[in-house]
């Protein structure tokens, strides 16, 4: 049986804290860095922001005006208890946004998780300023010959949908973006899953825990596709 979303279940904010995702704020500070965001009054927008931690982030640590989206009730109120922010039951591939409003646009460990996510990169280029950032952490597959099989699976996590950064690379390209920035960040995620290991006793018992039983399956073709993690920044051209 299919539980809940993974990102959903309290279990997972254990090990992950409240940014949900591998690496805390590491990318979301070494993406910043990486722009050039030299005049002030910015404005961002967290797509899939869970319960407002970074949009927190942003504002507390860069004086960055940041608003945040994401579909789950449960999230966005956790986060409105927890902090005193925009935030806005939503999705990626219908934000409720003008056109050129937004300096920097993330998606950190979201993207995978939208319905259709070339819609929501349309979104994207549709919202943010000319010379405006996509930033993009993210799962992606270093053997993506086996996507499909996984795709197959019924598990709601972003690991079910790990991106070909080939495709994905060219996706940004043709939606108006430029390339600035693309790493391997994949070292991460294996940090994450041995703090899973270490707190859950196993992978097996963690997916068992947080979404469902008999997990085999999925587990054995994420394993195939040799999963890592990247950071991407594009640019809107001017």
């Amino acid at each position: 049986m299919i539980k809940k979303a993974v990102y959903e279940d309290d279990s997972i904010r254990c090990v992950t804290g409240e940014t949900l995702r591998p690496g805390g704020f590491f990318l979301t500070e070494r993406a910043i860095s990486l722009c050039n965001l030299e005049k002030k009054g910015l404005k961002a927008l967290d797509i899939g922001c869970g319960i407002g931690a970074t949009v927190n982030y942003l504002q507390t640590e860069f004086g960055i005006e940041a608003l945040g989206i994401d579909p789950s009730e449960k999230l966005i109120k956790l986060g409105k208890d927890k902090y005193d922010l925009s935030l806005t039951m939503g999705k990626g591939e219908f934000l409720p946004y003008g056109e050129s409003y937004f300096d920097l646009v993330f998606t950190e460990c979201s993207l995978s998780l939208m319905d259709n996510h070339r819609k929501t990169i349309g979104e994207v280029y549709r919202v943010l300023k000319p010379g405006g950032y996509f930033i993009i952490s993210d799962v992606f597959a270093k053997r993506p010959e086996y996507i499909e099989e996984l795709k197959k699976t019924k598990i709601k996590s972003c690991l079910r949908n790990l991106f070909d950064l080939d495709i994905l690379s060219a996706e940004i390209n043709d939606a108006g973006f430029k390339t600035l920035v693309l790493e391997d960040w994949s070292s991460l995620l294996k940090k994450l899953m041995v703090e899973i290991i270490f707190k859950y006793g196993s992978m097996k018992e963690f997916w068992n825990i947080t979404t469902c039983r008999n997990c085999d399956e999925f587990r054995e073709k994420l394993g195939l596709c040799k999963p890592g993690y990247f950071l991407m920044i594009g640019q809107k051209g001017v």
